[in-house]
């Protein structure tokens, strides 16, 4: 065990060593840090960034001639201390990263889900008027529907109709689901097609051809108009869904967050421990201990 004196002794002796203070001290001290690990191949890792290996060396060189290590012990210290750093700041980046990943992908995949939900849409036969109603993509393919119906009423200038045209005003354009603008033109066509039924003049013939054009038109119009509104509509939501994605999923989150608590812990707890030893070195009273090791058994209740 020392004695008083040779504690007294090496006080004294410790005084005299503040660290590195010529330029050429510095230097070489830097270069110490480097033979003893702290800029090692394994901690650095490129993420593509010109120039970056470079700014590495020189942050890792400054990071030590300000916590000016002296000897192995100090200087393994100061390498730790780094080490969580730097580790810290390549989570941040890593956190961006998958943000970024959420974010990259968002407007395509918005779009694969809308044609998803269309395709869905489009097997339900009982509902799949209405369903595509919703979404704008639904409601561009029933205006180009009904384009067609348009040209093909002008086209066979009469009624009734072919046969396919009340087909698909029931199928695909909701006559047979209760849409009454539709269902008014299947009406009439039933009309022409039952003469004995519904008689009609020649001319009230004509008059009701003109009128289910403007009507047909008309339609293809509000399907157009529909869509558009709810292109708006969807655009906000896809905006406000992009928005919700600025943060890392909960997988990614609930790991950046606990290696975040272990590097913060490791980084403050070396600190200390560097602080304590140079402050020993200097003859400095040591600072008492600022971090504790806490375990806890979930199973018994325990914490020690």
């Amino acid at each position: 065990m020392a004695t008083e004196k040779q504690i007294l002794a090496n006080q004294k002796n410790a005084e005299k060593s503040h660290g590195p203070k010529t330029i050429e001290g510095k230097e070489a001290s830097k270069m110490n840090a480097i033979k003893h690990g702290i800029l090692s191949s394994h901690l650095f890792i490129s993420t593509g960034v010109e120039n970056e290996r470079e700014e590495f060396v020189e942050f890792a060189a400054a990071f030590v001639e300000e916590m000016q290590p002296v000897g192995l012990l100090e200087t393994i210290l100061a390498d730790r201390i780094f080490g969580a750093f730097w580790r810290l700041r390549r989570l941040s980046i890593a956190e961006t990263g998958s943000i970024q990943k959420r974010v990259a992908s968002h407007s395509f995949r918005y779009f694969l889900d809308e044609c998803e939900k269309h395709g869905v849409a489009r097997l339900c036969a009982e509902t799949s008027f209405f369903k595509r109603l919703k979404t704008s993509m639904g409601c561009r393919e029933m205006a180009q529907i009904m384009d067609h119906v348009v040209r093909t009423i002008k086209e066979h200038g009469k009624f009734p109709l072919p046969e396919w045209v009340p087909g698909i005003l029931k199928k695909r354009l909701g006559a047979c689901e209760g849409f009454i603008r539709t269902e008014g033109l299947c009406v009439l066509d039933y009309v022409f097609r039952h003469p004995e039924e519904n008689p009609m003049t020649e001319e009230e013939g004509k008059q009701a051809t003109q009128e289910a054009i403007g009507e047909a038109e008309e339609l293809a119009k509000w399907f157009r108009g529909v869509s558009e509104v709810l292109e708006w509509n969807e655009d906000d939501e896809k905006r406000s869904d992009l928005k919700s994605k600025t943060i890392p999923s909960l997988e990614d989150l609930e790991k950046l967050q606990r290696y975040e608590a272990h590097l913060q812990r490791v980084m403050l707890q070396t600190l200390h421990e560097l602080q304590r030893i140079q402050s020993i070195r200097l003859g400095k009273p040591a600072p008492l201990s600022a971090a504790l090791d806490v375990t806890l058994d979930h199973q018994n209740g325990f914490v020690s």
